[in-house]
Parts: structure tokens; C-alpha cells; sequence
């Protein structure tokens, strides 16, 4: 198993629900996370307004989250590795 920090999970969320809403399940599978993991995630992106959920409980990104991402690709750093 790779270890990724923080960053790297959040940038992934982001990433996986910009193009769609995405239930916890959905998002615990595609991103490899287990559900503590996934609630403390959604929790903080919901609390900082980098996603939003709607009423069938889905999250998807939001248009503050979209310019984070931007910021983020920008970033020298954040292809350090690629």
C-alpha cells in the first residue's frame, strides 16, 4: 500500500467529484478509504466549502473546490513526482 498524506486524499475527492456527485460509499471505494476516513474528509471539505451535498446525500465539488484544484496543478511541488 502507498502511503499518501492528506494532500494527496483531498486532492483525489476533489478530483473524483468534480465530474459527478459521488455517495460516501462511492467515494470510500474509489479513493481507498474506509468510513472514519471518509466522514473526517467530507466533513472538513463540507466545513471549508470545497464541496457541497445534495439531497440524495451525494457530494460534489464546488466551484471554490474547482479553483483550489487549479491553484493546486499550478503548484511546482505538486508534480514533483510525475
Amino acid at each position: 500500500m502507498v502511503h499518501r498524506d492528506r494532500h494527496d486524499i483531498v486532492i483525489e475527492i476533489l478530483r473524483k467529484t468534480s465530474s459527478r456527485a459521488y455517495s460516501k460509499t462511492l467515494i470510500m471505494s474509489n479513493v481507498g478509504l474506509s468510513y472514519a476516513q471518509v466522514q473526517k474528509y467530507l466533513r472538513k471539505l463540507l466545513e471549508e466549502g470545497l464541496i457541497e451535498a445534495n439531497s440524495e446525500r451525494s457530494y460534489k465539488t464546488t466551484k471554490k473546490g474547482l479553483e483550489f484544484l487549479e491553484k493546486c496543478s499550478q503548484c511546482i511541488l505538486f508534480k514533483w513526482d510525475k
